[in-house]
C-alpha cells in the first residue's frame, strides 16, 4: 500500500476507541491523538526507507560505466551472486545503481529472472528523464540483452521484472532453501520493522511518555492508538506479496503475503482508502457529543461503503484495464527487445545446426 493509504489507515483505527475520537474533539481536549495513529501508520515504512536500508551492506555491486554498456557482464555479476548463494548456502546480496547520464538524464534497464529457464535477463532501454518519460529511439541498436545462466534452481519472488533508472537502484537478496534459491527483493525491506513484537514495545514507549505528560489515566490511550496504527499497516501489507517479519526478533524471516494485489495497485489503494475514511467519519460521528447524522452501523456498511464499492468495480471492471495490471512503459519495452533477441537467437541456432548438417552430408 501507498504511504498515504497506510496513514489514513492509522487515524481511522484510532477512530474506533471512543474516548480517543473525545479527546480529539476541540471543545474538550483538542488532542492530536489521532493523528498519531496516522504516524504510526507509515512507522514501519519509514524506519525502513529512512533507517534499514543504508545499514544492509551488499556483497556484490552492479555499478555500470555509462559509455561502456554492457548487459551481459551486468548479468553474469548478478548470476554470480546466485550462484555464491547456491553453492554456499550463505545469505547473499546483490546491489544495482542507476546509469546517470547528466543532471535530469538516466540510462533505463530491466532485471528480470526467469525461474522457468533459470536465468538472470538484463536489458539495456531508453534514455529517461528525472520523470521516467523515455526519449523514443535513444535505446541500443545492438548488445542490448544479455542473459546468464544459474547453477542450481532459482525461485522468483516478487511477481515482475525490476525497472532501474532514476535516483537509486534496488537490492536482491539471494537465499539456498529446500533446494533452491529464492530471489528476494529489497531484502532490508518488511523484515525486523514490519513485526508487531517491535509495533508492541514502540507504542510501550509512547504510552510511558503520554503518561508523563498527559497523565497515566490517558497515557495508555496513545500507547494504544500508536500500536493500532502499527498493526494496521503490517496487516495490510500482507495482502501483497512481500509479507514482513511478523514476530521478529523471535522470528527473522519473512512470512510470505496472501497475493491478493501488489503494493501499487491504484485500485486497490482507492479502495482501501475509502473504507477507511467512510469508517473515520462513521467513528467521528458517533462518538461525538451530539451526532450530525443517525443512521445504524449495517444500514452504514451497506449504503456508504458496500453499494458504492460494489458500483466502482463494475465501472473499473468494464472501462479499467480487462489484462491485468498495466505494465510499465520500460517492462513492455524490455520485453519486446528481449522477444526480438530470442527470435534472432534462435535463428542463428538454426542456421548453425544446417551449416553443421551441410557439413555432414559433403564429408
Amino acid at each position: 500500500m501507498k504511504g498515504l493509504t497506510h496513514f489514513i489507515s492509522g487515524v481511522a483505527m484510532g477512530s474506533f476507541i471512543p474516548a480517543a475520537v473525545r479527546m480529539a474533539n476541540n471543545k474538550i481536549d483538542n488532542s492530536l491523538i489521532l493523528g498519531l495513529g496516522g504516524l504510526f501508520g507509515i512507522m514501519p515504512d519509514t524506519l525502513d526507507f529512512k533507517v534499514g536500508q543504508f545499514f544492509s551492506q551488499a556483497d556484490y555491486d552492479v555499478d555500470v560505466d555509462p559509455n561502456n554498456l554492457n548487459p551481459q557482464d551486468m548479468a553474469e555479476q548478478i548470476a554470480k551472486g546466485i550462484n555464491d548463494a547456491w553453492e554456499t548456502g550463505r545469505y547473499v546480496k546483490v546491489q544495482l545503481y542507476p546509469i546517470r547520464l547528466g543532471v535530469d538524464l538516466w540510462r533505463q534497464y530491466v532485471v528480470k529472472f526467469d525461474g522457468e529457464k533459470n536465468e538472470v535477463v538484463v536489458v539495456i532501454n531508453e534514455i529517461v528523464n528525472t520523470s521516467q518519460t523515455p526519449y523514443l529511439g535513444t535505446a541500443p541498436k545492438t548488445n542490448r540483452v544479455g542473459r546468464c545462466r544459474v547453477k542450481g534452481k532459482m525461485l522468483e519472488t516478487h511477481g515482475k521484472p525490476s525497472v532501474v533508472d532514476i535516483m537509486s537502484g534496488p537490492q536482491f537478496g539471494f537465499i539456498k532453501r529446500a533446494g533452491q534459491v529464492e530471489v528476494e527483493f529489497l531484502p532490508w525491506h518488511r523484515t525486523w520493522s514490519h513485526s508487531y513484537v517491535l509495533g508492541f514495545i514502540l507504542s510501550s514507549v509512547v504510552w510511558v511518555l503520554a503518561s508523563l505528560v498527559a497523565g497515566w489515566d490517558k497515557g495508555w490511550l496513545y500507547g494504544l492508538v500508536a500500536f493500532l496504527g502499527y498493526a494496521i499497516h503490517i496487516t495490510e501489507d500482507l495482502t501483497g506479496h512481500m509479507g514482513g517479519s511478523l514476530l521478529w526478533p523471535f522470528q527473522k524471516d519473512r512470512t510470505n503475503g496472501l497475493c491478493l494485489f501488489k503494493a501499487s495497485n491504484p485500485h486497490a489503494n482507492f479502495t482501501v482508502d475509502y473504507i477507511a475514511v467512510t469508517l473515520l467519519l462513521f467513528n467521528l460521528n458517533r462518538f461525538a457529543p451530539r451526532p450530525y447524522f443517525a443512521m445504524g452501523a449495517w444500514q452504514y456498511l451497506l449504503y456508504v461503503i458496500a453499494i458504492p464499492l460494489v458500483i466502482y468495480g463494475l465501472i473499473t471492471k468494464i472501462f479499467g484495464e480487462r489484462k491485468g495490471e498495466a505494465k510499465k512503459e520500460g517492462e513492455i519495452s524490455a520485453e519486446k527487445a528481449l522477444a526480438e533477441h530470442l527470435k534472432q537467437s534462435n535463428e542463428e541456432m538454426l542456421y548453425e545446426a544446417e551449416d553443421a548438417l551441410l557439413g555432414d552430408v559433403q564429408r
